[in-house]
């Protein structure tokens, strides 16, 4: 496989992630204004991204295979767990 075909695979393998950290960090400003998150809009994406991509990953070794439902379902647990400690939702 030549390296631009690897990584056009590794770019949509991880373009989820991407999409789902994105729109968690604008919803962020549209739900939860009040809130006051523990990192910058850029470091909670960043963060969002790095947990999507290992959920994902995770999936991919416990299934074997890459675009199953319960690897879609971690990758939404997993950003909503994130999303939860970033806003600091422990503490109310």
């Amino acid at each position: 496989m030549l390296a631009s075909t690897s990584l056009w695979h590794l770019l949509n393998f991880c373009a989820p992630a991407a999409f789902l950290a994105l729109l968690l960090v604008l919803a962020r400003w549209v739900f939860a204004r009040k809130a006051t998150p523990l990192l910058p809009w850029y470091g909670q994406l960043a963060l969002h991204f790095l947990v999507g991509c290992a959920a994902l990953f995770a999936a991919l070794l416990w299934q074997g295979r890459d675009g199953s439902l319960v690897g879609y379902a971690l990758l939404v647990l997993a950003l909503a767990s994130s999303q939860w400690v970033v806003l600091g939702s422990w503490r109310r």
